[in-house]
């Protein structure tokens, strides 16, 4: 008798407000269909503390032979923390307003698409970078005015383009350039600049490269200085799929990096803002989550 595969589904409810159909009823009817797969599912609360809570205990549980987050990358980051070293893999349905990792990886933005990968079970192992010691990056955090953009929209609660748009004119309007110094164990270098960005993979949800030499699995990290911006740099942010002026960034890799600004500098992690900052060391941890890819990412 074939084994059924066993997944784990931690859907937000809350993603993918703007289509017609929920994530968790695409996943019922995913799982209606596939007599292989025994999955079961866990719908978020927006309480993260007790939403991680629920998550471990059912890990704890054992036997799963996947978890897949149904979510923008807030909620993809949420469910990677709980996989580091496991050998769990993760597998991704693209469900938010901003599914940056989904895109990195090659992931399909059609949901049955992305399902039907997950049965094909091709695995990566990933490298994360550990922030301060406490938080995880997996795939793209700045200081400076991607972070301060990030504020902005969560505290004005816009939806669509014309109001993401808004936004983007009040952030470019308050931008500021700062002093940092950067120490990745290396060399100390000294610069201003806009936009200080911890890369661990290449492009915003948007598309808009902004690590052209990205490379998940290379036990390195970029650290990316945008030394220049203007208006259209800052709307590719959101809008358009082109990569940032070479000639306006500057790139340090790192297998570790500490980084300080005299004044304090707006800062996020992975699309979720955590205030001003005016230090942050982060170091690689490499191959340190499995994720379900397509056949050429494997």
């Amino acid at each position: 008798m074939e084994k059924k595969l066993r997944l784990l589904f931690v859907i937000n409810p809350a993603s993918g407000a703007a289509r017609k159909v929920a994530p968790q009823e695409v996943v019922q009817r995913f799982l209606a269909r596939q007599s292989n797969v025994r999955g079961e599912l866990l719908l978020l609360t927006g309480n993260p503390t007790g939403d991680q809570a629920r998550l471990q205990q059912l890990l704890h549980e054992g036997g799963w032979d996947g978890v897949v987050a149904a979510g923008g990358d807030g909620t993809v980051k949420m469910v990677a923390s709980c996989l580091l070293n496991t050998d769990i893999p993760l597998g991704i349905l693209p469900a938010g307003s901003a599914n940056g990792m989904a895109r990195d990886l090659c992931i399909p933005e059609s949901w049955d698409a992305a399902l039907e990968l997950i049965l094909q079970a091709h695995v990566r192992k990933i490298d994360v970078i550990r922030i301060n010691g406490r938080e995880i990056s997996i795939h793209l955090s700045d200081i400076g005015l991607n972070a301060l953009l990030v504020k902005y929209f969560q505290r004005s609660g816009v939806r669509g383009m014309a109001g993401y748009a808004r936004v983007v004119l009040k952030t470019f309007w308050y931008r500021q350039r700062f002093a940092v110094e950067i120490d990745n164990g290396a060399d100390l270098v000294s610069r201003e600049a806009f936009m200080i960005v911890l890369a661990n993979a290449g492009k915003y949800g948007t598309g808009a490269c902004i690590n052209p030499v990205s490379d998940l699995s290379d036990g390195i990290f970029e650290v990316v200085l945008v030394k220049k911006i203007s208006l259209l740099e800052t709307f590719k942010m959101l809008f358009i799929r082109r990569p940032f002026n070479p000639h306006k960034t500057e790139i340090i890799r790192a297998r570790k990096v500490y980084i300080h600004t005299p004044k304090k500098a707006e800062f996020q992690i992975d699309g979720e803002y955590m205030g001003k900052v005016n230090e942050v060391a982060a170091e690689v941890v490499p191959r340190a989550l499995a994720v379900f890819v397509p056949a050429q990412g494997s």
